[in-house]
């Protein structure tokens, strides 16, 4: 199936930072606007309250004198009433303070009626303020907690998603990386074999066949000088090939264990780097471990000692080994030129990169502490695991 669209061949994880970075941000300033709206509702919620609860006051006590004017203006009207009817036997002043008491206490009833119509007026409204704001509130704090769930999921699980394509993207190439190293690796396999145990055997063996004529032309004290001669190339052949099978995998690590086999590549390594300094210690009760951890220890190791020896110019390097009850820890200590982890990985770094993944799989930890001129530390720790343990 063919498509029109067209796909980079490779995702840049710069650019997808920057797009969540852009949503974290637009996200925490909405959390807060929502954050913020929240609370001045529940500010006002709070002041509706305490004003609602004044005007029950005010109202409890408005009816309660509207109820006593009531009173005194049902016996005003009556007294009325009555000097109405009998007019004749009250003077002019009686009649006129009993019509301005009766007048007096209506008006009075009807200010207070109408300020207590006011009053529940304004409680109704402050009562339906008081639910929309109570539901505003629960809106915006269940928003809130929404909003944080995705700002959270943002800064934390989804961002991972740019590590994780890196981690990717740096575990391809180190698979390629691990492709061309096996190649150049079998390169230098055959050319070594090539130039060293069969160039050898090849003198030998054509060697072989002028020995009965040097015995027949020179006589038997210069063939067995001739067989002398060939039985040292044969012993350098054999030194070349158990070398090569020793670079490939000690047999001693199967025989001896992982210090003994460490000691021996060291003092081989000696060798080849006589300007560097080796130093190797053994922590602990030393004990045999499952086959693949100590090959991975070993190898790991290796790795170690050779970055090192290729990269940092160092003095000294130091080795330490350290047997726990639960757990081996591998120390590789070198006081050469250092270099900075945070910088973006070089070519030469995918050395560590391998043992990254060599301790991972062995689910164990790696630290690496280096500063520029100031050497590198790497501290490795392995779980210690029964064989066939998981």
């Amino acid at each position: 199936m063919s498509s029109n669209k067209n796909f980079p061949a490779a995702i840049d994880t710069k650019y997808l930072d920057d797009i969540l970075n852009q949503m974290v941000d637009t996200v925490g300033e909405s959390k807060g606007q929502i954050f913020e709206i929240g609370e001045q509702s529940r500010q006002e919620y709070e002041n509706l309250q305490k004003e609602l609860s004044e005007i029950k006051l005010k109202t409890k006590h408005i009816i309660e004198r509207s109820d006593r004017l009531e009173v005194q203006a049902r016996a005003a009207r009556s007294r009325l009433a009555e000097v109405s009817k009998h007019f004749q036997f009250y003077d002019e002043e009686d009649i006129r303070r009993t019509y301005e008491r009766a007048n007096n206490i209506q008006v009075e009833l009807s200010v207070v009626q109408e300020h207590e119509r006011q009053l529940k007026e304004r409680r109704n409204d402050i009562e339906k303020r008081l639910n929309s704001l109570k539901s505003t509130v629960g809106k915006a704090e269940k928003l809130v907690s929404q909003v944080s769930v995705v700002f959270d999921y943002l800064t934390g699980d989804l961002k991972k998603v740019g590590e994780l394509i890196e981690d990717a993207q740096e575990k391809q190439a180190f698979g390629l990386k691990i492709i061309e190293a096996q190649e150049e690796e079998r390169k230098r396999l055959s050319r070594e074999i090539h130039d060293g145990p069969a160039q050898l055997l090849a003198h030998v063996l054509l060697g072989s066949e002028l020995i009965g004529r040097v015995q027949r032309e020179k006589g038997l004290d210069a063939a067995n000088e001739e067989w002398k001669r060939f039985r040292e190339m044969i012993r350098n052949a054999l030194y070349e090939v158990r070398r090569i099978i020793y670079d490939l995998r000690p047999m001693s690590l199967d025989d001896l264990g992982l210090v003994p086999t460490l000691e021996k590549y060291l003092y081989r390594i000696q060798d080849q780097y006589p300007q560097i300094e080796f130093e190797f210690n053994s922590v602990g009760e030393e004990r045999r471990l499952p086959s693949r951890m100590e090959a991975a220890l070993f190898r790991l190791a290796q790795e170690a000692v050779q970055n090192a020896c290729k990269h940092a110019n160092p003095k000294t390097i130091t080795v330490n080994i350290e047997f726990r009850d639960k757990y081996i820890n591998l120390l590789v200590e070198d006081d050469g030129k250092g270099f900075n982890p945070d910088e973006k990985k070089k070519e030469n770094t995918f050395g560590l990169i391998g043992m990254k993944e060599r301790v991972e799989l062995l689910e164990g930890k790696m630290s690496i502490k280096s500063n520029v001129n100031h050497g590198t530390f790497i501290v490795i720790q392995i779980p210690i695991l029964k064989e066939g343990e998981t």
